[in-house]
């Protein structure tokens, strides 16, 4: 069996770039180059493009090795449809109040949000909120898809994104979604975020 660790670490390695618009989608990948680069055997690049696979970043092509999945406006669509979907489910499934420490790491994520001085820590702060939001459902499968989702979610923001643009803001959704979520009002903090996640769709305003 090879070593997780060294499996874990190509993969993070590799979904890093990816989500950051560094690979491309459509770029293929390929097992030997990988291999050499981070010094480990084709057995472990191919445990880690299918534990790639299964995050939905790369597919696997008959005959043509991997590549990275594509980046569409439909797919933008799947994806905000989905999360406000299950984000909603997991505020709606919370039971009992949220512990005061996750509310404080809610806090200060969405204050490393605002700080951020560069789209990939600010898009890292987005993804964490959204995440830390579902937590206390206490629903594990439901929290994996969800981190999945922002992770599909972000690809579509590098993708779209112009770097040369991007200013930091403050981010008024969050904030609002998360003092009716802090106060206890989670019915309001779920409509807010269905709002909020149903509202962005990033690459069909970069395609006009």
């Amino acid at each position: 069996m090879e070593n997780e660790g060294l499996v874990g670490r190509v993969t993070e390695a590799l979904a890093g770039r990816i989500i950051v618009n560094q690979i491309k989608p459509g770029e293929r990948l390929r097992q030997d180059g990988i291999a050499f680069e981070f010094g480990v055997s084709q057995g472990t690049v191919r445990e880690a493009f299918r534990k790639l696979e299964a995050m939905k970043l790369v597919e696997a092509l008959p005959r043509r090795g991997v590549r990275v999945t594509p980046v569409d406006v439909a797919g933008e669509r799947e994806i905000a449809t989905m999360r406000a979907a299950l984000e909603v489910l997991a505020i709606r499934s919370i039971a009992g109040t949220v512990s005061s420490p996750h509310l404080k790491s809610l806090r200060e994520i969405l204050k490393q949000g605002d700080a951020a001085e560069n789209l990939i820590d600010s898009e890292t702060a987005n993804r964490e909120f959204h995440i830390g939001l579902a937590r206390p459902c206490a629903m594990p499968r439901l929290i994996a898809t969800i981190a999945e989702l922002n992770v599909a979610y972000s690809r579509h923001v590098f993708a779209s994104a112009r770097p040369d643009t991007w200013k930091p803001r403050y981010n008024f959704d969050h904030w609002r979604i998360y003092e009716a979520y802090a106060s206890g009002d989670r019915e309001q903090a779920a409509n807010l975020l269905a709002r909020h996640v149903s509202s962005v769709d990033r690459v069909s305003r970069q395609g006009k």
